[in-house]
């Protein structure tokens, strides 16, 4: 039993094994030997900064400032972007709603000139069918007057 017992205790030693307390045997050392110089990670490098130029942005050409850029006006700038962008997208669909709107008019004004004329030549021609009736009826009188 004790083989068995001493041959897993080999086992982690060799393989890197945990020191009572849970420190990796000779990472201890190694610590205190390396000096106590703060790296940044390479992901925390900091990613290129742009400055605004009309349309297009180009990169800051002084990376070595101790200010950073005012993240505020660039941000204020991209809100403004942004704000102009969905105001002409809404003049846009405006004036699409106006054309529709327009065409719509014109279409009910076309609609409703035929239906006066049709109504005009309706009353003319009932005009001429009542004249009409007067007529015969004159000519009815005329010929029962001679009977």
């Amino acid at each position: 039993m004790t083989a068995v017992g001493g041959a897993a205790a080999v086992g982690n030693a060799a393989a890197g094994g945990v020191a009572a307390g849970g420190v990796v045997a000779g990472t201890v050392a190694a610590a205190s030997a390396a000096p106590s110089v703060a790296t940044p990670a390479p992901a925390a490098v900091a990613a290129p900064r742009f400055a605004p130029d009309g349309d297009r942005e180009q990169p800051v050409l002084d990376d070595t400032a101790e200010t950073a850029p005012d993240m505020t006006v660039r941000l204020a700038q991209a809100l403004s972007r942004n704000a102009v962008m969905l105001m002409l997208a809404q003049q846009t669909e405006q004036q699409k709603l106006q054309l529709r709107l327009d065409r719509i008019k014109a279409h009910f004004n076309a609609s409703q000139e035929e239906r006066a004329e049709m109504l005009r030549e309706m009353n003319a021609l009932r005009d001429m069918a009542l004249e009409q009736a007067k007529k015969d009826d004159e000519v009815l009188k005329k010929y029962i007057a001679m009977i």
